[in-house]
């Protein structure tokens, strides 16, 4: 059986595993040829030409192990029957930068952060890893459902035109998280695995990961059985918050950077917006095999696409105001909406932070860290 999925009719993909983080994409068959081709075979390494991107660990075709072939029109994903058994680690850790570069060949940026849309203005939200992103979506969700549009939680598609895409993936919950927030449509055996799945794909658990391929043992294959035996929590949008609107695209008219930390708010620069979100979207892919191939991901036809990227992002970027919020209560949430109200000539958008939270103190502006 195959899978197709149509993102937005800039990527077409077939599959002969599962994706569920592309489920929202699905469709019954693709309008031309895909631009995406992942297939699995007995022993990936059969599968190697001359240019071919490759990743194997110790155990080799019994373990983690990938091939990829690129041409013009195509590429070619040959992946081994394990990572067939671990669909989340096949998107993430190959498919999904894949993706962010042919996007890239394409005159598009898959940028690491969050979106939500309040009637035709786009808030793109970006933030270290671990900072508390996902739960601050999900309550600014609950709190305004008749008004706020999800357009994704993790990675948005920048348009040359200032448009943001939609990348509505399954969003990935701790028992934390779903505790604060409240009210998701989660059954009790779901809730109890829960406990279990937060414990092991934990924070704790990528460094956990992250260390293993420091001292060159087989992450990627070890975190592919973890994650075949114990999936990790990912649930789409409208169970964790019922009743919520999704929205395929919207104009981008806010970037906002949340921090933990003593209390802040200032304007970014044109250069620190553009600096955060390329170290954003870097930031996204730590895991092996990613390191190891990146350089040759990121190249094409001796072109660094990096390059390409940050052209994107500085010309979607340019006239949109971006602010830092640092805090250290979690609140980022409450002062969200009040970034797309309708300014006044004499408002500016640090003013529409303090209306926001109008019992809040404005302190003093400390520096701001870009990773």
């Amino acid at each position: 059986m195959m899978f197709f999925y149509n993102v937005h009719g800039l990527l077409l993909i077939r599959s002969a595993q599962r994706l569920p983080e592309l489920t929202y994409f699905r469709t019954q068959n693709l309008p031309a040829a895909p631009d995406l081709d992942v297939r699995i075979e007995a022993d990936p390494s059969a599968h190697k030409t001359e240019g071919s991107v490759s990743y194997d660990e110790v155990l080799g075709k019994f373990g983690f192990s990938i091939v990829i072939n690129r041409t013009e029109s195509v590429t070619d994903v040959i992946a081994s029957p394990l990572i067939k058994r671990s669909p989340h680690v096949l998107y993430t850790n190959v498919v999904e930068p894949l993706l962010r570069w042919t996007l890239v060949r394409k005159g598009y940026a898959l940028m690491h952060g969050a979106c939500l849309a309040f009637a035709d203005e786009a808030l793109f939200i970006t933030a270290q890893t671990d900072t508390g992103k996902t739960t601050t979506i999900l309550h600014t969700l609950r709190r305004n459902l008749d008004g706020c549009r999800f357009l994704s939680d993790d990675m948005t598609i920048f348009t040359p035109d200032g448009t943001v895409l939609g990348f509505p993936k399954p969003l990935t919950v701790s028992q934390h998280t779903l505790q604060a927030v409240g009210g998701a449509d989660l059954t009790r055996l779901e809730r109890l695995f829960l406990q279990v799945q937060s414990r092991l794909h934990s924070r704790e658990g990528r460094r956990a990961g992250m260390w293993l391929s420091k001292i060159r043992l087989p992450a990627a294959t070890l975190s592919a059985v973890v994650q075949w035996l114990i999936p990790p929590p990912k649930f789409m949008v409208g169970r964790l918050v019922p009743g919520a609107k999704l929205s395929d695209r919207s104009r981008l008219s806010q970037i906002v950077l949340i921090e933990r930390g003593p209390q802040a708010e200032r304007e970014l620069s044109e250069t620190e917006k553009v600096g955060i979100l390329i170290a954003n979207a870097e930031d996204a892919y730590g895991f092996p095999p990613y390191p190891v191939i990146a350089q040759q991901l990121s190249h094409w036809r001796g072109q660094d696409l990096h390059e390409q990227e940050q052209k994107i992002v500085l010309r979607v970027v340019r006239d949109v105001p971006g602010v830092l919020l640092r805090r250290d209560d979690y609140s980022w949430y409450k002062e969200l909406p009040g970034l797309v109200q309708v300014l006044s000539p004499a408002e500016t958008r640090l003013e529409a932070v303090a209306n926001a939270a109008p019992n809040r103190a404005t302190p003093a502006v400390a520096p701001t860290a870009t990773g």
